[in-house]
């Protein structure tokens, strides 16, 4: 893979979203419609507390 593919590639990724802002690889307006076009995977989220008991079970045992 190229260095220009893998930079294609990162675009969007967290960590470097301000950097691509700052410097202008992409607007505001592209960012929030590529966020507005990601799935809703809350139904995936695992609570737990932290001591590490997931806290679903926790209210169980009680």
């Amino acid at each position: 893979m190229s260095l220009a593919q893998a930079n294609k590639n990162l675009k969007f990724d967290k960590r470097l979203t301000e950097r691509n802002l700052n410097v202008g690889e992409m607007s505001k307006e592209e960012l929030q419609k590529h966020l507005e076009s990601l799935p809703d995977l809350a139904h995936n989220v695992e609570k737990f507390t932290i001591d590490g008991k997931n806290s679903s079970s926790a209210e169980e045992s009680h």
